[in-house]
């Protein structure tokens, strides 16, 4: 059988940002091979390029950085620093019989404490789905200074569109030095235009070590063509566990002829679950002739949810004769897929069961 397969595929768009088409073109007369073209985006370099990252929360042990339907401490949803407005001050609610005193019925020395134990009830209550409760304990440790409540509070006003008394309570955990504080403004910042405000805020969640905000300020240096800027930013943020910076970084290093620096920083960034990484890790295994590492990957790929690596897991499956497993692989790309996308999984698809 001969394989004559073509897909231009374009990663679904997030934000209303540019993403970069990915096209892949696999070919077999008597030999298989792949051929992987790269189209950078202007905003985040990635062979599918990757949304802007926000800082946040999700409720969730396993949650990723912005899935917000999970409940441990770690990523959430944007909301902008105020302009030129003044910011909404949230009054905390009216403490219910048994609630803790008023901050300001505490003395200053015993509020640090306090401020601790409200907040550890808070994420006790939001991981056992009792909202109203958690949103009133969060309210308390923010009354008492809590810079991670002021946070989450704001996560979950913004979750409910209340992105006004969301942006204050960011604001105030900006002030309190909280890197996500800092780093979620900036986005929605971004999104409005202000690139001096988003950048500012960027920054300052880069300098408080917070791996996003130095991911999304490598984007903003990527965007604007300085590259020497983006790479240190990324560098940063890969360090610190970012999986998006790592997998950015090796499209950095691949473009200006460091492809060993590139493989690993693809690796680096599979190894935390990057989709786009894996799907990266494929091609580069392809185009050295490892097919079956190729697979490997471009199944990592195809869990993850990447279109691309699921369809041309179907494209490797299919040339070594597992005509079901590519199958069910085009059907997911198609399932998954969009416009030319889905049209060219379907058409694959077809393909296969005309070629039997």
């Amino acid at each position: 059988m001969t394989l004559g397969k073509s897909a231009v595929i374009a990663p679904p768009q997030q934000g209303g940002m540019d993403t970069a088409l990915l096209v892949v073109v696999i070919a077999a007369l008597g030999a298989l091979a792949l051929v992987i073209r790269l189209h950078r985006s202007p905003l985040i370099a990635g062979l599918m390029a990757l949304p802007l990252m926000l800082t946040g929360r999700a409720r969730g042990a396993s949650g990723a950085q912005l899935d917000l339907a999970s409940s441990a401490p770690v990523d959430a949803p944007p909301t902008p620093e105020p302009a030129a407005e003044p910011a909404v001050v949230l009054e905390p609610p009216e403490p219910a019989g048994g609630a803790p005193a008023p901050a300001q019925d505490l003395p200053a020395d015993a509020q640090p404490a306090e401020a601790a134990v409200a907040f550890k009830l808070a994420t006790a209550l939001e991981r056992e789905h009792d909202v109203a409760s958690a949103e009133d304990a969060y309210r308390r440790a923010d009354a008492l200074g809590h810079p991670e409540a002021a946070f989450f509070l704001g996560c979950m006003l913004a979750e409910r569109a209340d992105f006004a008394a969301a942006r204050s309570l960011f604001a105030r955990a900006d002030e309190l030095g909280h890197a996500a504080g800092a780093c979620n403004p900036g986005v929605l910042l971004e999104q409005q235009n202000d690139l001096a405000g988003a950048e500012a805020a960027y920054r300052r969640g880069d300098d408080r070590s917070d791996d996003v905000a130095a991911f999304n300020l490598g984007a903003m240096l990527d965007q604007r063509g300085d590259t020497a800027g983006a790479e240190a930013a990324y560098r940063r943020a890969d360090e610190r566990g970012n999986a998006s910076a790592a997998n950015s970084l090796g499209v950095l290093l691949g473009e200006r002829g460091d492809p060993g620096g590139a493989a690993s920083a693809f690796r680096r960034a599979d190894e935390r679950g990057d989709a786009n990484a894996a799907f990266n890790v494929g091609g580069l295994l392809a185009e050295r002739g490892d097919l079956a590492g190729a697979e490997a990957a471009y199944r990592r790929a195809d869990e993850r949810g990447h279109v691309g690596g699921t369809f041309n897991l179907g494209v490797l499956l299919e040339h070594r004769g597992d005509l079901a497993g590519a199958a069910g692989a085009y059907l997911r790309a198609q399932q998954r897929g969009h416009g030319e996308v889905a049209e060219q999984a379907r058409a694959a698809l077809v393909e296969l069961w005309v070629d039997r």
